[in-house]
């Protein structure tokens, strides 16, 4: 198996790749070359048999995870107790993760995925029966669940009606502070949304609802995960009570780890009871493991949601792909990266007479996410027989680039879609 290397060399960045070394300088080199090399890292599409255009459902793995999970299987084989390291590993990868959203490393804790993470907060936030949240009625049904399963306690979840709209007037546009204000009141404890939604690509305004609700005592829970590995992100700025995301969508690594931010304010304010209580979310446990009759005092940060085993080789692999992720390619420059690709995909389908689904600029559209409106059944057959892996949903077919796409990616399903229009494949028909 080739070995792949990402360190720092006295002139840039130095990637080693199958053995031979590219040197680069993050300033110098542009985004297409640079991001030829980073292609070669995925084997399935490096040999361009495939053309992958599915990372917002899971992207295909990578040498430098796949080197650091062979590497981890080699020391719980030859290592005689290799379980601190491990657990020094998954600091490492806090402060990454940290470095990477703008967050205090302590208001970070390791979930088993975006639901847990979502549902550990939700769970926590103290309501009266009459209280509502407030969330959009296309919201990821994983966030979705968390707010209505509270519904029998009496909390009133309120879903604004986002779809009528967007069906009368044919656009799908990002919601942001006005979206929701008809829809708030006194007796409202928090408004539930993803950053960029899963279904349309668009990208919600968290920092304007932020500053319009949060200094009412409103809680804003953002599920970032279409969002992370894609752009940049910083929690700060965007001043949520809590973030959560999976690390298998944007940054690559294998199911099993996600993150869940909280604001440590949030935590003195609320001062929640974990809904599931370990050893690693109390501060005052023993270390010889007895248990007094003591009070129970949590973690005062968002260690307090954290379960003591975490999936270690998860961790191992988030580890390798953030420093990958963070030190070589650069959020800002994959966040260029895969918008050019959109660029390139929007003048393919104007060339088509194919539209695009949701808002058109770039402050209101994720980078990497884009609805096709194509909506026949005949189109997921035929895009797969040309070897292309897309999603078919609601609104059309999801095209979702990777760092490992490029230009020739885009042609070919421009080429394959040109294909299928002069097969007969009708735009619309039965929806998917």
């Amino acid at each position: 198996m080739p070995a792949v290397h990402v360190e720092k060399s006295s002139n840039g960045l130095a990637t080693s790749i199958n053995g031979d070394t590219k040197e680069y300088s993050a300033l110098q080199a542009d985004d297409e070359s640079r991001f030829s090399i980073f292609r070669r890292l995925v084997p399935i599409v490096a040999d361009d048999t495939v053309t992958y255009l599915n990372a917002s459902f899971a992207p295909p793995s990578n040498l430098v995870v796949h080197d650091a999970i062979c590497q981890y299987s080699s020391e719980a084989l030859r290592h005689p107790s290799p379980k601190p390291r491990w657990q020094e590993a998954v600091e490492e990868t806090r402060e990454l993760v940290a470095k990477y959203i703008n967050a205090d490393s302590s208001a970070i804790a390791f979930t088993r995925d975006t639901t847990e993470a979502l549902g550990s907060f939700i769970q926590g936030i103290r309501f009266q029966p009459g209280d509502n949240v407030v969330i959009l009625d296309t919201e990821h049904p994983n966030h979705a669940y968390a707010w209505m399963s509270l519904r029998q306690a009496g909390l009133e979840v309120r879903q604004v009606p986002t779809i009528a709209e967007a069906e009368r007037t044919g656009k799908v546009v990002a919601a942001n502070a006005a979206t929701f204000a008809p829809y708030v009141d006194r007796r409202t404890r928090a408004i539930g949304l993803s950053s960029v939604m899963f279904h349309s690509g668009q990208w919600n305004d968290i920092a304007d609802i932020c500053t319009a609700y949060r200094p009412k005592g409103i809680h804003i829970v953002a599920d970032v995960t279409q969002q992370v590995g894609f752009a940049r992100i910083d929690v700060r700025s965007l001043g949520v009570s809590a973030a959560a995301f999976s690390l298998h969508k944007g940054l690559n690594c294998p199911t099993g780890l996600a993150v869940l931010y909280v604001d440590t304010d949030v935590i003195c304010e609320m001062d929640p009871i974990p809904p599931i209580v370990g050893y690693g979310a109390v501060s005052n446990a023993r270390s010889d493991l007895l248990v007094p009759a003591d009070p129970i005092v949590y973690h005062p940060t968002a260690r307090r949601y954290e379960h003591l085993n975490l999936s270690l080789i998860a961790v191992a692999a988030a580890k390798a792909f953030l420093k990958f992720y963070l030190e070589v390619m650069g959020p800002e420059a994959v966040e260029r990266h895969l918008y050019a690709l959109g660029d390139a995909l929007y003048q393919e389908c104007k060339g088509l007479g194919i539209g695009i689904v949701g808002p058109k600029n770039r402050k209101e559209h994720a980078p990497h996410l884009y609805i096709l409106d194509l909506h026949n059944t005949g189109w997921v057959e035929h895009l797969k027989d040309a070897g292309i892996i897309v999603t078919p949903y609601r609104l059309g077919i999801r095209v979702s680039f990777g760092f490992y796409n490029n230009f020739e990616d885009v042609k070919k399903l421009s080429l394959a879609v040109r294909a299928g229009l002069d097969a007969g494949i009708p735009t619309t028909g039965r929806n998917m």
